[in-house]
Parts: C-alpha cells; structure tokens; sequence
C-alpha cells in the first residue's frame, strides 16, 4: 500500500521524500538555493557533481484566481524548472511577478505532487490510496458513470469547479473553458461554488449589469482614488503600483477597511468602518447628497428612473394601464421570441399628463399622488423615504465612521472628482453582501464618477471580452459526427442544496438522484463554508473522482485521485484575468512528473471511455472555435497571433474605459426595480416588496444587533495571504519559510483582555465548529475583530479547522457563501 501523504508534523523546507519525488536533480542546476532541504539520511557521492546543461527559455503563465495573471518566463535546465521570471508584456507598465510566481519551483517539486492515479483503501479523510495505472482509474470512472447513467439519469453525475485555474483549456474559465464542453457532452449537473457573487447581484439592481471598470493605466487619470473592500497589497499585488504612482502625481488616496493594513499605511485618508457595515456607511453619504442637493436635478429626471410612478402593488405604472397597447420589439436572445414592449410612465410636467418616460422632457419626481385611478408615489420618493432614515448620525452609530467623516465622503464625490472606486470582495463575504452593493454603487454612479477618464466603479474586469464576444455556443455545444447536439447539463445546484439533494435523491419535491462527483481546480473541503458541512455532503457521495496537482484535503475524501498537470507541464492559453488586457501563450516546458496528464487530456480520456469522444476536440481546435467572432478577428486575435506573439490584447489601443451606457430597462441608473429574480436554487418564496427598492440590515451573525453576536463578542475576518493564493501554494515548502503554520491575529487589547500572548495557543468556536491556533498580536486590527488566513488544511491546525466556523447557509436572494460573517468566543488554552 502507498499512502500518498503523511498527516504528521510538516518540515518548514523540502524533506528528503521531495528530493527522491524529482527534486534531487536540481541541486546542482541551483534550483534549491535558500531552501533547508532535510538530507541527513542522504549517501555522499564520491563522484563529481553533473555540469548543469544549457537554460532554456519558455512562456508561462501564472494563473490562480489572484486573478493577476502574471506572464513568466519558465527557466528549463536538463529538463527541470529551475526558476521563474518576469516576462515582458507589450505594454511594461503591467511587467510583474510576486512571491507565488517566483516558487513554482517548490509547487512542481513538491512533496504533496500527486504523480501517479490512486484509489481509496481505507476511509475517507484517511490519506489512505493505493497507485493504479490509467487504465483502471479510467475504467473505474466509466463503469460507474455508466451505470449512474443508465440508473438514474444523465444528472446523476456532478461536475463541480472552482477557480483554480485560469486557462482556456484546463482551467475554469467560467462559461468559455473546455471543461463547459465535457459538462455539456456528459449532460451531467453542475454543481456552484457559490462564491463573490453578493455585491455584484445587489450593484446590477443599480447598473443593469454594466462593466464600469477602467483599465488599470488610467489610474493616473483619477483625482481620487477610493479602494472599498479592496486589499491589493496582499490579494492583487501586481496592481498596486498603479495606484501607488498616480498618487505620487497627485492623486488623493482613499482606503476604506476595517483594518490598518498596508494599503491604509499608504494613504492619505484612511476610512475605519466596522466590518460588514459598508451599505450603512454608503446609505449615510447617499443622504448627504440628497440633503445638500449634490445630485443635480438633471441627473435625477434624465440619468435615473426616479420619474417612473409605482403603484400599490409595487409595479410600474405602465402605459398598457392607461389603455396603450403593448407593441412588438426585437427579438429577446434567451427566448428567441419577440419582446412585448409596454413602457412605463412618468408624470410629464410640460404635458401635464402621463406619457412613455422617454418621451418626457421632465418627468415629475414628487407629488403625482394619483394617475388615471392609480394611486402612486415616484422612485424618487421611494428612495428618498429610505435614504431620509440614514442621517449621518444615525449610519455613523452602525458604521463606526464619525457623522464628519461620512460628510466628507460624499463631498469627495461631489467635489474631488474623478473619483475611481476600486472595489474587490471584501464586500462581498457577508450574507447582506447584495444590500451593500446597490448603495455603494449608487454613491459613485449619481454623482457621475464612471464612464469616463479617471471616473470608474467596481472590480478591473479584463475577460467581459472573453465572456460575450467568443464563440461560446459553437465551442461548448458541440455536435457529433450526424449532427446530434450535446445534451447540455441537466440541472443546476448550489451548494447549500447538495447534502440534503444527495441524501435524499429530491430535489423540490421532484426525483432528482446524484450518486458521482467530479471535483475539478478547487479544494472545498478548506476552501468552502463550514468544513463539517462540506465533509458530509461529499460522504453523501456513492463515488468520487479528484483531479488535482498535490494531494489536498479534499483529495483525501476522493474515491479515485487523478494527477493533474502543472501549468508549466502543458500547452495552454491564460484566458480570463482581472489586472491586465491580455490573452497569453503558455509553453509546455517540461514533460508532466510521474504519469499527471494535463485535465483537457483527462477529459477526453473519460469521454473516450464513455463512447462520448466523438464531441471532443483537439486543443487547437477548440482554440480556434473559441476565437473564430467578428470581435476576435477585428482585433487580429488568433491562436496564430497569440502562438507568435505569446500575449496580445483583448481591447483596441488605448486606456479601456467603462461604459455609459446601463443595460437597464430604461437604460437609466436605478433606485428601484419592479423585477426580482432570486439567484438561489433553494428559495421558493421571498419578500419581493422589501427587494425591489433600497433596503439595508446587518450582517447575520456580526451585527452588532444580533443576539447572536453577544454569545460571540468577536468577528472573524477571513484573510487572503500573501504566500498563498486560497489554498494553492500550501504545499511549497519555499513560502513555509515565510508562513509556516496558521495563526490568529488579535487586537493588543483584546490579548490583554484575554490574557493572551503571541505564540500561546487559542480555542476559537462557535455553534458550527472550533479551531486552536497560536496567537499573534497586530495593532492594525479594530477591537474584537480578529483575522485568520484560510488557506490552510486540517493537518496544520493544533486542533479543529477554520473552515468549521462559518455558516454554510445564504441569503434567500444570492447564493454567495458568507466567510466574514462569523462571530466566535475566544478562550485561551
């Protein structure tokens, strides 16, 4: 029997077992150098050391989801990765590499790679794995698929994703990536992971969906630069400097964050909210502005649909209620069917009547009281009773940020633009993450900071190209040799839903049996919410199959383990980043270690096996699918261009700026909508009048109201780290040297309160789960608040996990799972 990893203590450096794994020949090309490789039990060779062979040169892509994206050059000794570089881009301002880009050496090499295919032998979570050859884990996986299959249906198989890899071919690139291919051959279920979907949901009831983000370059374009639920300097390092250098040219610096943290040493003006507050602290600004009149009035009757009437039951007046007939639009591109065209109604005061809202010269925001026999209030009036609540007074008592520092906000935005709102997920992991996005949102849009040089909101988006403008339909809905289209999935499930859908084979009253997994680029037995959750929905599981590089946690639960191969082990296109406009060419640089197989490979193996290979592809050939648009070739994008150039952008010249134009129904900012369409799988009914306008509450477990906050006095922020992108990196023993085990970080008064200092262990736990950790003592944290990296696995804590802490459960509205929500109690141990 071979165990594939050992869950005693971890060395802080490479051991012995990672040199005899593939390391031991790189010694001598001074691949090892700095590292405290464990070599007592090694022989002295009396013979003289091999001489190093000439380097290689190769492209490579870095391509966790940091999102960075970062372009490598991949140095190659006798056939092993010695180190890593920045390669240069077209344009050198976005020339980057950081921590985790310089030790892919100590990734490819490490101890943990899974070099051979494996089953289990023992019991779930025992590390306990025999080596198989292909052959029989291929027809391990066939046989039982087949027979789920044939049993219970095509959705009885899950394919279920993360984001750990952002390529075009092996990777998760969302609704582009060939494994949307294999799902849609197989016509399996697809599984969510549930994640930084919040602000998004709750900012497009404001922007319709629209991307407001400039590129990075034109942050020098900025007056002010506001970073809001943003941590670059840990989570997207490669960006900072753009932010860093319009600030040495005069551009004010704005953080706003719980914690002092390194971008709040490198501000002008640090904001102090309390954590999961930001709707609050957004509520309060939007009042400023409407008290003192800074949203002008041209703004509210032309940019807004504050002019649209609503009526008692919450819908638009529209014109077919006043006897105008709905006329026939476009043709809608979901149904395939014509749009019904009925407008709604504003009060036209140069007409003194109702008329289509994009008839009135000004529509009126107040008073109209009653239209044809409907009573009615505007949206203007709808918003501004809710936003009335929010004095700065009032929002500064759940926000923490004093009354005079909420005026000063928004007379930043009034005054101080351009003003880029830089905002990232911090907002997003609490469960009342789509009530904060709409109001923050709202600051930005109707003060006019967007669609313009310097003025931008939200998120640098650079794959929205990648998302509408390739050839999705024809890559990954492919037809067989007679025309027969692939099925497509079968179904859809968030992850809340999964244990009680496995168990139960019913999904909402209807039969609905899940029986296999397939776990592609993600860990979410550390990596989702509530560990113990996660553990029992997989051991719900009759049969699962985990495709990774090293042997994670959730490999542990598999029942067949399938090894990935490395980046730099394959062919491949880096596709979707958030910091840079490039499409970039990665080399196969080495050949695969041991028997790993890159998972575009493993997909058409399986498919193989399944008498499915037909509707598979070569990797050329699904690139040049991918790439065969009007907006592709108008670029000169092909996968012969990013081949000879090896990265080519995804935009015409010149800073990219986000767009003026809302995709709303009126095309006009919103401050309230008629329709409401939950995002969540489990929710049957909802509170559809308290969604439609604004609406804000506190977090469910971090309130400071919550009743369940005064059993647990301290909130947990969940951290990203810097040697680790979420659970990548665990295990490469360069970044241990930096990081080498989980600690939480407590307040100084805090600890004393405690009776705690750095290095004594802790008990962190609540009425999920527990954890015990060591502490460390930051002053950068606000009292009870503490913070913990979550990128570890169960072997490294003293006892319990970190991932046990937290809720597996949503909002009703958005499945969007809530890692800073979570309150505990603290004792010392």
């Amino acid at each position: 029997m071979t165990t594939a990893q050992s869950t005693g203590s971890r060395s802080s450096g490479f051991t012995r077992r990672s040199f005899i794994k593939g390391a031991a020949a790189l010694t001598a090309a001074g691949a090892l150098t700095g590292c405290s490789a464990q070599t007592d039990a090694l022989v002295e060779s009396s013979s003289e050391p091999p001489k190093a062979g000439a380097e290689e040169l190769f492209a490579g892509v870095c391509r966790g989801n940091c999102g960075g994206g970062c372009f490598l050059n991949v140095h190659v000794r006798d056939g092993q990765v010695v180190r890593t570089s920045a390669r240069d881009l077209p344009n050198a301002e976005y020339n980057r590499i950081c921590p985790r880009g310089l030790t892919h050496v100590g990734r490819i090499y490490s101890a943990d790679r899974v070099l051979y295919p494996m089953k289990r032998v023992g019991e779930r979570g025992s590390g306990e794995f025999e080596r198989i050859t292909w052959d029989e884990a291929l027809d391990t996986i066939a046989e039982k698929w087949k027979g789920y299959r044939e049993q219970y249906g095509n959705q009885s198989i899950m394919f279920f994703y993360g984001s750990g890899n952002y390529s075009l071919l092996s990777g998760s690139c969302n609704a582009v990536g060939a494994f949307v291919r294999f799902e849609n051959i197989l016509g399996c279920t697809d599984g969510s992971l549930d994640v930084d979907v919040g602000t998004g949901y709750g900012a497009t009831r404001a922007h319709g969906g629209a991307d407001l983000a400039n590129e990075l370059t034109d942050r020098k374009n900025a007056k002010t630069q506001v970073l809001w639920g943003n941590n670059p300097a840990i989570s997207l390092p490669h960006t900072l400097h753009f932010m860093m250098e319009a600030k040495e040219s005069g551009t004010r610096l704005v953080v706003i964050d719980p914690v002092f943290n390194a971008n709040a040493a490198k501000a002008d003006w640090w904001v102090p909210v309390k954590p999961g507050t930001d709707g609050a602290l957004a509520l309060g600004v939007l009042n400023v502005l409407f008290e003192n009149g800074w949203i002008d009035d041209g703004t509210l009757r032309g940019k807004t649909n504050c002019g649209l009437l609503i009526k008692e039951d919450g819908m638009f007046l529209r014109m077919s209620d006043l006897g105008v007939e709905p006329v026939e639009g476009g043709v809608d591109p979901v149904t395939g069917k014509p749009k019904v065209v009925d407008l709604p109604a504003v009060w036209d005061e140069a007409a003194g009547k109702a008329v289509p809202f994009n008839e009135a010269s000004a529509p009126v925001l107040e008073g109209v009281g009653n239209v044809d026999g409907f009573k009615v209030q505007t949206v203007y009036e709808n918003a501004i009773s809710y936003i009335s609540q929010w004095a700065p007074e009032s929002a500064a008592e759940v926000c923490g940020v004093s009354a005079e520092d909420i005026r000063e906000l928004a007379r930043i935005y009034h005054e101080d633009g351009p003003v880029t709102t830089e905002i990232m997920q911090g907002l997003n992991h609490y469960r009342n993450a789509h009530y904060t996005g709409w109001p923050v949102y709202l600051v930005a849009l109707l003060t006019d900071n967007y669609g313009k040089p310097g003025a931008a909101i939200g998120q640098s988006e650079e794959y929205l190209p990648q998302m509408l403008y390739s050839n999705i339909a024809k890559a990954c809905f492919p037809t067989d040799s007679v025309g027969n289209v692939a099925p497509g999935v079968a179904g859809h499930l968030d992850t809340t839903v999964f244990y009680d859908v496995f168990s139960t084979g019913t999904f909402k009253g209807e039969d609905y049996v899940v029986k296999s997994a397939y776990i592609h680029c993600t860990n979410p037995m550390v990596t989702m919410c509530n560990r113990d959750y996660t553990e029992s929905w997989i051991n719900a599981l009759e049969f699962v199959v985990v495709a990774d590089m090293c042997m994670t946690e959730t490999c542990k639960y598999a029942d067949i383990v399938l090894p990935a191969a490395h980046w730099f082990e394959q062919k491949d296109i880096g596709f979707l980043f958030s910091s840079h406009p490039y499409l970039l060419r990665q080399d196969k640089c080495i050949e695969p270690l041991g028997e790993a197989k890159p998972d575009f490979e493993i997909f058409g193996a399986i498919l193989d096996r399944l008498g499915l290979g037909e509707f598979w592809c070569t990797g050329d050939e699904y690139t040049d699918i991918v790439l065969d648009s009007d907006y592709w070739k108008a670029l000169g994008v092909s996968r012969e261009s990013i081949e000879e150039n090896g990265a080519v952008r995804i935009y015409p010249e010149g800073d990219k700026i986000g767009g003026q134009m809302l995709p709303t129904e009126t095309g006009r900012i919103q401050l309230y909508q008629e329709s409401v369409a939950p995002n969540n799988v489990a929710t049957t009914d909802f509170d559809i009048m308290l969604e439609r306008g604004l609406y804000w509450e506190t977090p469910v477990f971090i309130g400071e109201d919550r009743e369940y906050r005064q059993k647990y006095p301290y909130s947990v922020l969940s951290e990203h780290m810097r040697t680790h992108t979420h659970t990548q990196w665990w295990e490469c023993g360069y970044v241990r040297e930096f990081e080498r085990e989980p600690v939480v970080r407590i307040n100084p008064d805090d600890a004393a309160e405690l009776g705690v200092s750095e290095g004594d262990a802790v008990k962190l736990s609540n009425d999920f789960g527990y954890v015990v950790m060591k502490v460390a003592i930051s002053a950068g944290l606000p009292r009870k608040m503490v913070s913990s990296g979550r990128s570890w696995q169960k072997d490294d804590f003293i006892e319990g996990h970190f991932a046990s802490l937290s809720s597996k459960d949503y909002s009703p509205m958005i499945a969007n799972q809530a890692f800073n929500d979570v309150a505990v109690m603290i004792e010392k141990i």
